[in-house]
């Protein structure tokens, strides 16, 4: 089932090497710092590796939730990166309120933890950039569910079978919730890859996963749609205006409220002028 509402559970798995990691880290701090016991030098780091780890974890697990809030990637990894720091920098209190008023290592004054509130941010968005990435991890096991296709498995077939069908597609299946909304082509303004699967920007200005890929759409799909760019694939009959950009570049823009522009790449610049009547 593709994931379409954000889910804490997917998470839980990762816990046993989440509060392993911290232990990890609690005794090689106890080797190298005697000031705290091993207990409670344990204590600190299983708190910092559960705040930093099961949060990008969290994230991670939800990386279509993700997508689909956020339809412009630069916006996306604003937003993660913000996070990210957010939790490091917390982490980083965090430790600093058990030493001080647990442990008593030291007289407490908030936020006066210095540079370590940048490096656990630091800390944190690394390792979260990087299983945010890391499609791999987040879909092993029983996390597969999170990107899986929403098809039951008896029905099933390749992208190279169905193209050889000479059948044009005429509505795009997409999750909505617990069901499966279909939505006529003519309505749709452009797709956009996303893995092995793409989004579907509506004339309504929606953004849904749908379980083909580009590959399968682009060679499926009605004459009006046509490839712009590696990532995206655009109805022709809603593009409201072409500007040149740069190095043979176009930006593609679209009467829909809601939907931003995209550009398209220079390979694809022949499509374009097809588009604009220049040749």
């Amino acid at each position: 089932m593709i994931a379409t509402q954000f889910e804490l559970k997917k998470a839980n798995r990762f816990l046993p090497h989440i509060l392993l990691v911290g232990l990890g880290i609690g005794s090689a701090n106890f080797i190298m710092n005697g000031s705290l016991n091993w207990i409670q030098w344990a204590i600190q780091s299983l708190s910092t590796s559960f705040l930093i780890g099961y949060t990008t974890v969290l994230v991670a697990s939800n990386k279509s939730w993700f997508k689909l809030k956020i339809k412009r990637s630069w916006k996306l990894y604003i937003v993660l990166f913000g996070i990210f720091l957010i939790v490091g920098f917390f982490a980083t209190e965090v430790e600093h309120v058990i030493r001080s008023l647990i442990f008593k290592s030291e007289s407490y004054s908030p936020f006066s933890a210095g540079k370590m509130y940048l490096f656990n941010g630091v800390i944190s968005a690394v390792l979260g950039f990087s299983i945010f990435q890391n499609n791999h991890l987040v879909q092993s096991g029983s996390m597969k569910s999170v990107e899986e296709p929403f098809r039951p498995q008896s029905e099933k077939i390749s992208d190279q079978e169905i193209a050889n069908s000479n059948d044009n597609t005429s509505s795009i299946p997409v999750k909505q919730g617990e069901n499966i909304l279909l939505i006529p082509t003519k309505d749709i303004v452009y797709f956009e890859a996303y893995d092995n699967y793409s989004f579907v920007f509506d004339l309504n200005g929606n953004k849904r996963l749908c379980d083909y890929s580009l590959l399968f759409l682009e060679k499926r799909l009605e004459e009006n749609f046509s490839r712009i760019h590696r990532k995206y694939l655009v109805n022709e009959k809603q593009i409201k205006q072409i500007k040149p950009h740069i190095n043979g570049r176009y930006i593609i823009e679209f009467s829909i409220k809601g939907l931003s522009s995209i550009t398209s790449s220079k390979s694809y610049s022949s499509t374009i002028r097809r588009l604009i009547k220049i040749e």
